[in-house]
């Protein structure tokens, strides 16, 4: 159920990555010439492109050698948080060995303002100096107002980085494999002039203040800080490249070094803003060091260096003072568009062309030369660097590609409108035989297709004349898809309702593309710094590097050991000392590769049991194609397993493979770390055969302007639901609630909170047949009959365009929300889901939400030992350092959801998420497992598609459900030989 919901989910996420926000991109300039059909409501400030046209129509431009600074401990009004815990803001001493008082601010949903004042009306940056207090490990994110409001929507996202470095050099496990080293954090005084979240600018951001007293405030969204001071200045401008070299030959007219080279292993950078930007594994022979048919983190970023704000930093010394060029050897495959770095030398940018640096596409390794082509002469940048330390930071920018991405957002937002524009007319399920005469009754519709394909065609010419590097971009071939359709829509009107699925799976894709044009991959494996007489090495490896390198592999194949799953240091059991026990992890190699390395680092020397940790591919751990089943039929089951189908402890518990976990003494105290009822769904028989590791849950989504537009609440009932309906219709917006293609995973709540179950008491036939039930299918299936809320749709799609503004979801659509909808913040909430109002004025929320689960095979050895394991895996403790080391690895889309409440707590996730998330598992209640009980789903479905989508009357369509689901019920009872004291599950007695 999970999985499918899931692939819905990010299957949406491709044209979600786009809509309104991503005008934080600059392009809503150019979006302003396109109907918009109030796809989006008005957010009451312009974007950047807008705000700087209308400060020039107003004769506003930058100011010259201004700058006035503040300090951070005099500010002037402090509005605390709303949390009655708020500590308020404090002005100390001594904050990163600064003697000075600075400001200290830890409290988030809180805002301080500072007065500025100028001596003249004009455009300005700010720069602030800010020390990263410790947090949770997220970067500090703030937005800016200046007397009051905000002056372009770009202010609402600003983010303060923190600086990473590996704890220690890469380890190498007993198979000669490197191990990836974990992050930590470093922590100084650092100085950023605000820039806008998402590279789209060549340079930092501008502000509007006039002169004399000016009011800036800062309001916290996440994490603490500390500042000392805030600058408000005449923004910078650097001369060329030309001038400076000039200025430098003038200056030191001798200074060419001979014959110096220095390589510095692109892996060994010292600082990074992301600790998800890493060392990766490169196999090619060339690549040092070579990898020798090992597992070398031998090269540096790849796709996890992709966004903007990812500042990398390595220092290198040269022994002489000189001219000096720069080379990286990159790789550089992903598409057919060049990349963008800045390059700073020693912190500082020299000269203009070093904003924005292109990297052109090659399938192959190559040698960037910086500035090479730049120059016009085809010889690359020449630096005056002085004997002794440097440093050398690159930055992913969007660069050229800004303008595609402008104009492919503005496209897909008037596609948007569009379709809302023909969806108030046709409804969202359009009669296929009505005509509609769309031409007529939508005058504008023709023209504005007709202004899409100008500017398709237009965009077309420019990606292939500036961006195009190697071949034909993909985003080309959209763009012509797009029109061949367009061109179709417009000689056939009448054909457009029938087409607005292909309509939308176009903006999906032109979604897609402007997601994809703004990150920038690039992978390095080492940097040369050479006086400018060194030639450039040779850096693509030849047939024969590649041939040898392949041979060495293959003559290794035959002793090197043959567990290719295996992950970390590998025992041999038969030669080890003590215990050693097999887990399998049904999660990804890097999941597994943090918890081997916990387990090395804390379980074992805890315990002295040793721990062979092998990788599963997930899906092979669900129920209908099951590794685990096959292996325990052949007696090679491990003795634990993590990441397993909540279905599966059940299964196999009627069948004698797993270990009964209540036989040991300290279960119930193991047991109270989880909600109460998180643990029904894997008894059987008196018996509990798993716990929890993560734990899913629905909540309440919605869009706050979008419901603030329309002068409505969040919905606290059901009732309220309805009520709402109305006029979100007439709107031209769609409420969300789970349908197909699992729709059953929507009854629950309504059953739950009538007071229903889906079984009798002893646990034997289905209790779908009482009234408290046939009242929740009627209400569930009234929604799509009577209300008629859309059947299917992908949520965080329509969120994000503002079509479905409100709907109920899971956990992966917070993930998606957070992590790539960031120009929604601030514009989004999550509650808990509707409910029934009780006689006692409380509301019913109860609702399900199964996770992964790790068990104990019964055929283990070693069943104490691996009891140990399990519990030291699911402590609060643990999980909460697998749960920051796995977001540090990989980044917040990674967030673990842990099923153990006192870890919950001290994850990052924002205070009032978290009051939400604990508010909703108070009515956490989760679905039994019976024997036969595969078959409610599957017939509660067909039961919602005879009333849905047949027209049934929900009480026959109900009867003939229960009907079947006793018949299997019955049949698996009679089939294992159960009575009926045996088949019921342990809930039931």
């Amino acid at each position: 159920m999970r999985f499918t919901r899931l692939g819905i989910v990010w299957r949406g996420a491709l044209l979600g990555v786009v809509w309104f926000g991503l005008a934080t991109l600059a392009g809503a300039g150019d979006a302003g010439q396109l109907p918009d059909a109030g796809v989006l409501p008005d957010r009451g400030e312009p974007d950047y492109v807008e705000a700087l046209a209308a400060w020039e129509r107003e004769g506003v431009g930058p100011v010259e050698g201004v700058s006035v600074t503040v300090s951070g401990a005099d500010f002037v009004r402090y509005v605390p948080s709303p949390w009655a815990d708020d500590p308020g803001p404090s002005v100390e001493t001594g904050i990163g060995g600064r003697p000075e008082p600075v400001l200290v601010w830890r409290s988030p949903e809180s805002l301080v303002e500072w007065e500025v004042e100028v001596p003249r009306t004009g455009l300005y940056q700010i720069t602030v100096d800010y020390y990263p207090l410790e947090g949770k490990r997220s970067s500090i994110q703030r937005d800016i107002r200046i007397n009051g409001a905000f002056p372009y929507v770009e202010a609402r996202r600003i983010f303060f980085e923190r600086t990473f470095t590996d704890a220690y050099p890469p380890r190498q496990d007993n198979r000669g494999n490197d191990i990836r080293p974990p992050q930590v954090e470093v922590r100084s005084w650092m100085r950023k002039t605000v820039e806008d979240a998402d590279g789209m600018f060549r340079e930092p951001l501008l502000f509007y203040f006039r002169e004399g007293v000016n009011r800036l405030a800062m309001y916290a969204h996440r994490e603490p800080i500390a500042i000392a001071s805030i600058t408000v200045h005449a923004p910078h401008r650097y001369p060329s490249y030309a001038d400076v070299l000039e200025r430098w030959r003038q200056e030191v007219p001798a200074a060419d070094p001979s014959g110096v080279e220095v390589v510095v292993q692109a892996e060994e950078a010292v600082l990074k803003t992301d600790p998800t930007v890493r060392r990766e594994f490169n196999a090619d022979p060339k690549t040092v060091p070579a990898s020798e048919g090992n597992a070398r983190l031998n090269s540096f970023g790849g796709w996890r260096w992709r966004r903007a704000g990812q500042r990398v930093v390595w220092e290198f010394s040269v022994p002489e003072d000189g001219f000096y060029q720069i080379g990286l050897r990159v790789w550089q495959g992903y598409e057919f568009v060049p990349v963008v770095r800045e390059v700073r030398i020693d912190g500082q940018i020299l000269f203009d062309e070093m904003r924005e640096v292109t990297i052109p596409y090659r399938p192959d390794w190559q040698l960037v030369r910086l500035g090479e082509g730049a120059t016009g002469d085809g010889q690359p940048f020449l630096f005056y660097l002085k004997a002794g330390a440097h440093t050398l930071e690159l930055v992913p920018k969007v660069g050229p590609a800004r303008h595609t991405v402008r104009t492919l957002l503005s496209v897909s937002r008037a596609m948007a409108g569009l379709s809302r524009q023909v969806a108030m007319i046709t409804g969202v399920n359009p009669d296929p035989h009505m005509e509609w005469d769309l031409g007529r009754r939508l005058p504008t519709l023709i023209p504005t297709l007709q202004e899409l394909i100008d500017r398709l065609e237009a965009e077309s010419e420019y990606v292939s004349r500036h961006l195009a590097s190697g071949g034909r971009p993909g985003v080309v071939n959209t763009i012509a898809e797009a029109v061949h359709q367009m061109r179709g829509m417009m000689s056939r009107p009448d054909s457009i309702p029938a087409r607005q699925e292909q309509f939308a799976a176009t903006q999906t894709a032109i979604g897609w593309w402007v997601l994809r044009l703004q990150e920038q991959p690039l992978e390095v494996d080492w940097i040369w710094i050479a006086s400018s007489d060194v030639p450039p090495p040779e850096v693509r490896s030849s047939f024969w590097d590649r041939l040898r390198a392949s041979w060495r592999v293959f003559l290794m194949s035959f002793t090197r050991p043959k567990q290719y799953y295996a992950v970390g240091s590998e025992y041999d059991p038969t030669q080890e000392e003590g215990v050693v026990l097999n887990l399998w992890v049904a999660r990804g190699r890097e999941w597994a590769a943090i918890m081997k390395e916990m387990i090395e680092d804390d379980f074992t020397p805890r315990t002295g049991i040793k721990v062979n940790v092998n990788v599963v591919p997930p899906g092979q751990l669900q129920v209908g194609f099951n590794v685990l089943l096959l292996a325990a039929a052949a007696g090679r089951a491990p003795d634990v397993a993590t990441g397993v189908d909540p279905n599966i402890p059940v299964e196999f518990a009627i069948r004698g493979a797993l270990l009964n976990l209540n036989q040991f003494a300290d279960y119930p105290e193991v047991a109270q770390r989880f909600r109460p009822g998180a643990l029904i769904r894997y008894r059987h028989a008196g018996g509990d055969y798993a716990l929890p590791e993560t734990q899913d849950f629905y909540m309440l989504f919605y869009r706050t302007d979008i419901l603030q537009e329309l002068g409505l609440e969040p919905p606290e009932t059901w009732q309220d639901v309805y009520s709402m309906l109305p006029l979100l219709h007439r709107n031209g917006y769609e409420f969300y609630y789970p349908g197909e293609p699992d729709p059953w995973v929507g009854f629950i709540p309504f059953l739950f909170q009538h007071g229903g179950s889906l079984y009798t008491e002893d646990g034997l036939l289905s209790a779908l047949d009482r009234p408290e039930a046939y009242e929740a299918f009627k209400e569930w299936t009234g929604l799509f009959t009577n209300y008629r809320i859309q059947k299917q749709a992908d949520f965080y799609n329509r969120i994000r365009t503002g079509e479905m503004p409100i709907g109920i979801s899971n956990y992966w659509t917070y993930v998606l929300l957070s992590t790539a909808a960031p120009e929604l913040q601030g514009w989004w909430e999550m509650r808990p889901i509707p409910g029934r109002r009780l006689p006692d004025g409380r509301i019913d929320r109860s609702i399900g939400g199964a996770g992964q689960v790790a068990v104990i095979f019964k055929q283990t050895r070693y069943p104490r030992e691996s009891w140990e394991l399990l519990k030291w895996w699911t402590s609060a403790d643990v999980q909460v350092r697998f749960a920051r080391e796995l977001e540090a690895l990989i980044g917040s889309e990674a967030r673990w959801n842990t099923a153990n409440v006192e870890a919950l707590r001290d994850l990052p996730w924002p205070r009032k998420d978290l009051e939400a998330i604990e508010e909703q598992w108070q009515w956490f209640m989760e679905t039994p497992v019976v024997l036969g009980g595969y078959f409610t789903p599957r017939h509660l479905n067909n039961a919602w598609n005879r009333v849905v989508l047949q027209g049934w009357h929900p009480r026959e369509a109900l009867e003939e459900a229960v009907k079947e689901i006793n018949r299997e019920l019955v049949k698996k009872q009679e089939e294992f030989g159960m009575t009926p004291s045996e088949a019921a599950p342990a809930w039931a007695r």
